[in-house]
C-alpha cells in the first residue's frame, strides 16, 4: 500500500507550512509506502553550533506531517530511529491503521494557513494541545509557556519542537497571539536560571510568549518551499 497522490501532496504541503527557527529549512522528506521519513539537512552555523534550532524546526515539520496523516484518517505512529548507518534520519511516521481525526487535530491542521492571532490569552489554556511523549508545556505565569523535555538528546529536541508547534497551532486556532522564543536557550546560564526559578523537572527547549505581539522580523519565518526525495 502506498500514499495516494492526494495524500502525498497534502503531507508535503503541510510540512512546507511549518515555521523555520534557523537560517534555512533544515529538513527533507521521503515518502515510502504508507510511511514518511524526515531527514535533517545539517549545515554549519556559528549562530547555532549545536544544531538546536535545526532540530526544533524538524520537530515543527514533524508536527505538521503527523497532523496531515491524521487528517487523512490514519493513526500516526512516530518512531525515532537510532540508525548509525543513516544518522540524518530524524523520525519516521507510519500510518499503521485507520483512525478518524479528532476535532482538535482538524482545527490545528486548518490553523496552519491562518495568520498570527490578535487576541490575548492565558498560557495554561494551551497546555492540552501537546501530545508528544516526554515533553511538557509548563506555564510559568499567565503569559509564558516553557517547553520542557525529560531528556536533552536529539530526539528530545525534535519532540520539543513538535510540542512548541502544537501550542502555536492551538493559539492560532483560538485567535490568540503568541511568539516563540528559541535562541535564548543557547545560553546555558539562561536555561539554568529557568530551571532554578521555576523548579522545572526537565530541560527547557523553548519558550512561548502568549499575548505578546511579535515585533517585525523577530519571530520565526514560514517555510516557503519543501523537497521530497525518492
Amino acid at each position: 500500500m502506498r500514499w495516494s497522490p492526494a495524500e502525498a501532496a497534502e503531507i508535503v504541503e503541510a510540512a512546507r507550512k511549518a515555521p523555520v527557527h534557523c537560517e534555512s529549512k533544515p529538513w527533507v522528506l521521503e515518502l515510502h509506502g504508507r510511511s514518511v521519513y524526515l531527514y535533517e539537512v545539517a549545515r554549519r552555523s556559528a549562530h547555532d553550533p549545536l544544531g538546536l534550532d535545526r532540530l526544533l524546526t524538524c520537530g515543527a515539520a514533524l508536527e505538521h506531517v503527523v497532523l496531515a496523516v491524521r487528517a487523512n484518517g490514519w493513526h500516526a505512529k512516530v518512531v525515532f530511529p537510532h540508525d548509525h548507518a543513516n544518522p540524518d534520519l530524524v523520525a519516521v511516521v507510519k500510518a499503521d491503521r485507520r483512525e478518524p481525526p479528532s476535532p482538535q487535530e482538524l482545527s490545528h491542521l486548518r490553523a496552519m494557513t491562518l495568520g498570527d492571532g490578535t487576541a490575548d490569552g492565558a498560557a495554561r489554556d494551551l497546555v492540552t494541545a501537546n501530545h508528544w511523549a516526554g515533553t511538557e508545556l509548563h506555564p510559568v505565569d499567565d503569559g509564558t509557556l516553557v517547553v520542557v523535555t525529560v531528556g536533552d538528546g536529539r530526539a528530545d529536541h525534535v519532540r520539543g519542537g513538535g510540542a512548541l508547534q502544537a501550542a502555536v497551532l492551538a493559539a492560532r486556532a483560538a485567535g490568540v497571539r503568541v511568539r516563540p522564543v528559541v535562541h535564548l536557550l543557547h545560553r546555558q546560564e539562561w536555561r539554568a536560571g529557568l530551571v532554578e526559578r521555576h523548579e522545572l523537572a526537565g530541560y527547557p527547549q523553548a519558550v512561548l510568549v502568549v499575548g505578546a505581539k511579535d515585533p517585525d522580523g523577530a519571530g520565526p519565518t514560514t517555510a516557503s518551499s519543501g523537497l521530497t526525495r525518492s
